[in-house]
């Protein structure tokens, strides 16, 4: 990771089940889904579909408008729901150079 890089994890709940010899994994929470032959096969294209609608959002400059629309609000963790979950990292680089802040 370089200086201008910001990660950040997303744990969401996640959904499997089989059909027509695949197994198919769904984020309920973001509306995204993907499938595999097997069950770790759908777990990483089903994290890999989420990484890229949190990056297309962003590009687009819809990423809070498309949260927002999925019903979330800022809050603090409490207890985790029982289920499945899995966890998201997604990383965000930096187009400027240097690393000085416009916050004072």
């Amino acid at each position: 990771m370089h200086a201008g890089t910001v990660t950040f994890t997303l744990n969401m709940p996640a959904v499997f089940r089989e059909e027509f010899g695949w197994v198919v994994g769904e984020f309920p929470t973001l509306g995204v889904a993907s499938q595999g032959r097997t069950r770790e096969e759908a777990e990483r294209n089903l994290i890999e579909a989420a990484q890229l609608f949190i990056e297309s959002c962003f590009e687009r400059n819809r990423l809070d408008e498309a949260l927002k629309e999925l019903g979330f609000a800022p809050g603090h963790a409490g207890d985790r729901p029982k289920g499945d979950h899995l966890t998201v990292p997604v990383e965000l680089l930096s187009q400027r150079n240097g690393s000085s802040s416009h916050a004072r």
